[in-house]
């Protein structure tokens, strides 16, 4: 090998680098924008349940337990959750207002409002840590005010929709 062979090698190397980091970036970012368009519930992914690992682990700042469950078990009950949210907060929307991508995962902050049928507003931040390992979600963590969701949860569970 001679020293050009072995300037071109060393020279590559970092193109090489950087295009598996472009494409780690680029598959992390297609997740993350599937996963936002169905939490958003303005376009719900057909394939929803495929953005998950086999198992995944799910955290909550109100509660601090970590639970592991079958991807596609969280993604259903994820979509059940977020619909029927929207069936029992009036003009419900989920404004999705930050969102930043990483080759490791995602983070994005959220607002949920509406009324409740009575006319009282409804409003619920978050943000949603969001590990992503070989293009599949491998941990979720939810930074929220319980007390802020107590309302949802109670009205979930009083329409029989679940929150237990």
């Amino acid at each position: 090998m001679t020293s050009s062979d072995i300037a071109a090698a060393v020279a590559s190397q970092p193109e090489e680098q950087d295009s598996e980091s472009s494409a780690c970036l680029a598959a992390v970012r297609q997740v993350a924008n599937r996963f936002t368009r169905t939490y958003g519930l303005t376009q719900v992914d057909p394939e929803f349940a495929l953005l998950f690992a086999e198992t995944v682990e799910v955290w909550h700042s109100f509660d601090h337990e970590t639970v592991s469950l079958p991807g596609d078990e969280f993604a259903g009950a994820m979509l059940r959750m977020l619909r029927a949210t929207a069936d029992l907060v009036r003009n419900h929307a989920d404004r999705i207002w930050s969102l930043h991508v990483d080759h490791h995962g995602f983070a994005l902050a959220a607002t949920a409002s509406g009324e409740w049928e009575n006319g009282s507003p409804v409003r619920i931040s978050r943000c949603l840590q969001v590990t992503v390992h070989e293009g599949r979600i491998t941990r979720i963590c939810e930074f929220g005010d319980r007390q802020q969701r107590l309302p949802l949860d109670e009205a979930l569970r009083a329409a029989g929709r679940f929150r237990s």
